[in-house]
């Protein structure tokens, strides 16, 4: 029988993929008691049905898309191609959608991440295709007119690239990832240790405390983050064919075991929709002052 793995030798625990995760880590095996979004507990199950075309999910991107900029594919968040990654790419000698998509395949360049590409403004033929499972619903974010709240977007990587730094979805959101293809490991906090992961404000409205300074490659470096000590990390690996619901304010970074595709959605429904609006108005005074900062 599978087990979640109580560890005290290590920081990070590792929790087996086919189980919920509660605070005092018990388990809740498989499909058998699995659960909604209400719980508001990581949860990890099977679903292989979130792509329904004819055809492999990449190919019909490469075929339908393969044409564009890799610099025009704008995301929920921010964009695929980061400015910095221009340069990268074209050294590369790759730019389109397409030339990114068969090295990806064939292997032997080395890949920036291409993250957060929104189904809703860069790719909305695809949109059709996808069924989401019933743990993600309901949810009243999953508008195109809403996507900067919802967001979902497709993330593809080659091994061992990671997102970056620790941090929490905008205004309280719950998150949902389905992994398409290859291995992903999460490493999340439980709300509650944001006190002990070195926060700092977004760089967006409403500019909340919710990005870390630590970075997927610090997550044991104690002697520039002592306070990390103190949180109660725990490794999640999810594999093509699994998903996960990941409440509101739970702290995560993530880094691709293998060659990896995954899609995400955020989602706001009877369960977080006042904390998400008051998050909205929270940030308000924030603009505000950040406003007269730039006029002084």
């Amino acid at each position: 029988m599978d087990e979640c793995i109580h560890s005290t030798s290590v920081k990070i625990r590792p929790v087996n993929s086919q189980h919920a995760i509660n605070n005092g880590f018990e388990c809740l095996t498989g499909l058998k008691r699995r659960t909604r979004a209400t719980q508001l507990q990581p949860q990890v199950f099977d679903y292989a049905d979130l792509w329904q075309g004819d055809r492999p999910l990449l190919q019909s991107l490469r075929d339908i898309y393969g044409n564009r900029k890799l610099d025009s594919l704008g995301g929920s968040y921010g964009w695929p191609v980061r400015y910095r990654q221009v340069e990268d790419y074209e050294r590369l000698g790759i730019t389109t959608l397409a030339e990114y998509l068969d090295a990806f395949r064939h292997g032997g360049i080395r890949l920036p991440y291409l993250r957060h590409m929104s189904l809703n403004r860069a790719l909305p033929a695809l949109r059709p295709f996808l069924k989401e499972p019933d743990e993600f619903k309901p949810n009243w974010a999953d508008r195109p007119w809403l996507d900067r709240l919802g967001g979902p977007e497709l993330f593809i990587g080659q091994r061992d690239t990671v997102f970056g730094n620790v941090h929490q979805d905008q205004v309280a959101v719950h998150v949902g990832f389905v992994q398409l293809e290859g291995e992903k490991e999460f490493i999340i906090f439980p709300p509650e240790d944001g006190q002990y992961l070195y926060r700092i404000p977004g760089r967006q409205f409403p500019y909340e405390l919710r990005n870390s300074q630590i970075h997927f490659a610090e997550l044991e470096n104690f002697e520039r983050f002592p306070l990390l000590r103190k949180a109660s990390p725990q490794s999640i690996v999810l594999r093509a064919g699994e998903a996960m619901f990941l409440p509101a304010d739970w702290w995560h970074t993530t880094r691709n075991l293998t060659d990896s595709v995954s899609y995400s959605v955020r989602i706001v429904n009877t369960t977080n929709v006042l904390k998400t609006i008051a998050r909205h108005f929270q940030g308000v005074p924030r603009l505000i002052r950040r406003q007269l900062n730039k006029r002084s």
